[in-house]
């Protein structure tokens, strides 16, 4: 008799741990459940996807302003420049490059001279064409620029590099 008391005493104890066993993994269960449901609605509307929130930039070296004001799926970028040297300047060329490899330097369309000058604090709209950019609208471009401009005072060449960020439209 008291060999049955003890083996059902042992049956109920195995049971008391297989319902423990299965309360723990219905409680962690629901939660990673529900977490996993939680996560695919951030991700649907977008919460991990960087370029939603990237806003435009241009960065030049000190004495420039930079402005980007758009950049087209067929490669056109348009900005805007400011001369905050202490001597105008004369723009006499542009290129923009997804990497460091500037093939592409263009020359200011402004006839006669084919400079865009710019006066002590003055500004100027450029559109310029950026290698390796996105084909489709919303996509993010990180790509440099070199800037070639002349001091008007010195009469000195010189050349300027910096790079920018920006989403197709």
């Amino acid at each position: 008799m008291k060999m049955a008391q003890n083996y059902k005493s042992y049956i109920e104890g195995k049971r008391h741990k297989a319902q423990s066993a299965m309360e723990y993994l219905m409680t962690y269960g629901w939660a990673i459940l529900i977490i996993g449901i939680v996560l695919s609605v951030l991700f649907e509307i977008g919460l991990f996807k960087p370029n939603v929130y990237v806003t435009n930039l241009c960065v030049l070296p000190s004495g420039f302003g930079c402005n980007p004001d758009s950049l087209t799926t067929s490669g056109t970028l348009t900005l805007t420049i400011k001369n905050a040297l202490n001597d105008p300047i004369n723009i006499t060329a542009i290129g923009c490059s997804k990497n460091e490899t500037f093939l592409n330097m263009q020359t200011p369309n402004n006839p006669p001279s084919n400079q865009i000058y710019l006066p002590i604090g003055g500004t100027s709209t450029i559109s310029v064409s950026c290698q390796g950019a996105p084909s489709h609208a919303g996509s993010l471009y990180k790509g440099y620029l070199i800037l070639n401009y002349t001091d008007d005072v010195t009469g000195f060449p010189q050349t300027v590099y910096g790079s920018v960020v920006i989403k197709a439209t």
